[in-house]
């Protein structure tokens, strides 16, 4: 059977290469092409979204080369900016790569992962009728940060010779090429040595409780692993690299507050009272830059709200978000590098890993009697809240039910693993319908109020002002509609959330003491 990858194995230190392509004419014709040498850097986003959809790049200077990772095949190749700290879609030339690049990356930008000094060539060998039967590739990886350089022989097959794919493998094996290994073993070592590794990384909470933890040991853990979130995109908010080191970091704070306000009694009252407000602080300094962000990045959906009449007005309200965004992202900066930042992180990581002297009243209690407990509370008081929203329910309240749905949410996904994932599967999708209706319309809400204040606080007089006011005005009316839309939406998404069957699978799932598997 033709594979429809490459083989590819390790070449022996003691095997020359002359050799084995010596024993390869013997059977086969050569057509060889010209040798190539250079040292290429491996970029993806920080969460792997070029990897996770089969996909590598890399750079050489500012040429770029875009490919599927299992078969080697180039799907583009073009010219582009010089990768340094960081770049983003929009930073390539208008092609191809850029139109594959950009719905793939979103916001996100390329980091450089790996650098690889690549050196070999590629052979095509042929039958007698000096047809091409099947392609070699004899390559040496050698990652720049690395301590080994490793020698390989990729075989490529081609459909219809599969006899003559055997003959090869027959005599690799017989010259001592024996040792399977990943073709991307160079990029691997790279990322390695920067203390990456593929997929190490993800913004999805995807923590696995046994199951037969206390309530105190799976909150230290899920609290550790927030921790580590926290930690991990630090570097990234502190650069500025993208918007969503910011996000990821934001989540992972509130994550955490909403774990202490909703598992009480776990942890002794004064570590979470203190720790709460630790977070609380966190999640304010962390706010501005971030509602920064959100309105940055709906700029060109804003512009599309308006006839182009009124454009040039809102493109002066937006260079004065972009300042006051630089103005603050300094700010948290400093504030995030302050000494008793950094102090207070690492008293909480202590706090999780020690003992308490005194544990609190439900410490021991088996975390699955208290998770269907927690969830079931919460989802009661998402249906009470949202039963008696309607059309004119202030703007405040429905923030209060997007909050509660919030936390429901995160306590479905900290305890998701002791319950039958398909179940929490379809339970979570229905609740993601509601907080997509209640985030969009808080979005809304809260650039209506930004756009009011920026309204009032414009001098009167000049043209350019006038021209400024009345694209925020024409901003504001599209906004106002939108959120009225959103309305019956949301009384739509309720309407399923809130039904009997979702009901009855919520009480059934969360409402009985769960059994250890």
């Amino acid at each position: 059977m033709v594979h429809s990858g490459p083989d590819t194995w390790l070449l022996p230190d003691s095997l020359p290469v002359e050799g084995l392509l010596a024993a390869l004419a013997a059977e086969f014709g050569f057509d060889t092409a010209p040798e190539y040498e250079a040292t290429v850097v491996y970029a993806d986003t920080f969460d792997w979204r070029l990897y996770q959809q089969g996909y590598l790049l890399h750079c050489h200077g500012n040429c770029w080369t875009l490919y599927h990772d299992d078969s080697s095949e180039v799907t583009v190749q073009q010219g582009g900016p010089e990768l340094h700290a960081a770049c983003f879609a929009r930073d390539f030339p208008p092609g191809r790569l850029r139109e594959l690049l950009a719905p793939v990356l979103g916001v996100r930008c390329l980091l450089p992962l790996a650098a690889v000094h690549l050196h070999g060539r590629q052979i095509r060998l042929l039958n007698r009728d000096e047809k091409t039967v099947a392609r070699i590739v004899i390559e040496t990886q050698e990652p720049v940060d690395g301590e080994r350089r490793y020698r390989l022989v990729r075989l490529f097959g081609l459909r219809g010779y599969g006899n003559e794919l055997e003959t090869v493998r027959s005599i690799l094996a017989a010259a001592g090429v024996a040792e399977p290994v990943s073709p991307l073993v160079g990029f691997e070592e790279g990322c390695r040595a920067k203390g990456r590794s593929p997929l190490d990384y993800s913004p999805k909470f995807n923590l696995e409780l046994n199951g037969g933890e206390t309530a105190r040991e799976a909150m230290a853990r899920i609290y550790q692993f927030l921790l580590e979130t926290i930690s991990r995109n630090m570097p990234g908010v502190l650069a500025d690299y993208d918007p969503e080191f910011l996000h990821d970091l934001r989540v992972a704070i509130r994550r955490t507050r909403s774990g202490l306000s909703l598992v009480k009694r776990v942890l002794p009252a004064p570590v979470a009272d203190r720790f709460g407000r630790v977070f609380g602080r966190l999640g304010a300094l962390t706010g501005p830059t971030r509602d920064l962000d959100v309105y940055l990045l709906a700029r060109e959906d804003c512009l599309g709200r308006l006839p182009p009449s009124l454009r040039p007005g809102l493109e002066d309200y937006f260079v004065g978000l972009s300042r006051n965004r630089q103005v603050e992202q300094k700010k948290l900066v400093r504030a995030l590098r302050a000494k008793k930042n950094k102090a207070v992180l690492a008293a909480w990581q202590r706090a999780l890993k020690r003992s308490d002297r005194q544990p609190a009243d439900l410490a021991g209690l088996p975390v699955r009697d208290l998770a269907g407990r927690i969830i079931l509370k919460r989802f009661k008081r998402v249906v009470r809240d949202g039963r008696v929203l309607d059309a004119v329910t202030p703007d405040a309240e429905v923030h209060r039910l997007r909050i509660q749905c919030k936390k429901l949410r995160y306590a479905m996904e900290f305890f998701g693993s002791l319950y039958p994932k398909q179940e929490m599967q379809g339970l979570i999708r229905h609740l993601k319908k509601l907080q997509d209706i209640l985030g969009s319309f808080n979005d809304l809400s809260v650039q209506q109020e930004m756009l009011r204040q920026t309204l009032k606080s414009l001098p009167a007089g000049s043209r350019r002002n006038l021209d400024q006011a009345a694209a925020l005005g024409g901003l504001l009316q599209s906004l106002f509609r939108e959120q009225q839309e959103l309305r019956v939406h949301f009384t739509e998404a309720f309407a399923q959330f809130g039904d009997q069957e979702t009901s009855e699978l919520f009480h059934e799932l969360f409402g009985k003491r769960q059994e250890p598997a």
